[in-house]
């Protein structure tokens, strides 16, 4: 003897919602890990200076070598206007002293996006300053119009379009007069949620499908 319509109709109602729970699930957030200026693989700033920074390389600067941590015990960071140093992160920039010749410095940081990535989900946001103006941050060579406040304070950017699958690459566009010169960012985070799988999809709709059965059937004629 089959179990009346209503039960069915409750049990297919049951599966549907625990597969749309599923599907749910697999569209958590999915953190990036992303690093902040002067901090070693845990990130955790470096102590030192004169640590080249892993996370952050130049594609374009005046200078030959690769940004490093600067000297927090010397102006501008000790006694100066630049915002002091945390546990989190530190200034970089062309030489330990700060200093560097007139130009544009370009900071990047890259990151890998997997094919399971809902791109409109991705977002990454943080803080930053600069010396001389921050004038741009762009993401993938896509311009966000984001503009630093200078040295003194960390100012918040975020970043919501402009990602593709595999590697993504965030630069920052720093530009100077010449003397100090550097950029520090600090709290940078970023995440996406996954593509549900199509299997999960299908069990979706043939639960949903089911309900939809059975409810007819359940009419009287």
């Amino acid at each position: 003897m089959k179990p009346p319509i209503k039960n069915r109709l409750c049990n297919a109602l049951i599966v549907a919602l625990a597969t749309v729970a599923a599907w749910a699930g697999t569209a958590a957030a999915v953190t990036i890990p992303l690093f902040n200026t002067g901090t070693d693989a845990t990130n955790t700033a470096w102590v030192p200076s004169n640590v080249t920074d892993i996370h952050y390389f130049y594609t374009l600067s005046p200078t030959a070598g690769p940004p490093v941590t600067v000297n927090n015990a010397i102006w501008p960071i000790f006694g100066g206007p630049w915002v002091p140093n945390n546990a989190n992160s530190r200034w970089i920039g062309p030489d330990q002293s700060s200093q560097g010749p007139a130009g544009a410095y370009t900071y990047a940081t890259q990151f890998t996006l997997p094919p399971s990535a809902n791109l409109a989900t991705v977002n990454v946001s943080g803080l930053w300053a600069t010396d001389d103006p921050g004038l741009n941050i762009e993401i993938n060579n896509i311009s966000t119009g984001q503009l630093s406040a200078g040295f003194s304070s960390l100012v918040p950017f975020s970043i919501t379009s402009g990602f593709q699958i595999g590697v993504n690459t965030i630069e920052f566009l720093v530009q100077n007069a010449g003397g100090p010169t550097g950029l520090r960012v600090d709290k940078i985070q970023g995440s996406f949620s996954l593509i549900p799988e199509p299997t999960t999809l299908s069990l979706a709709a043939g639960g949903l499908a089911a309900i939809a059965a059975l409810r007819r059937r359940a009419l009287p004629l």
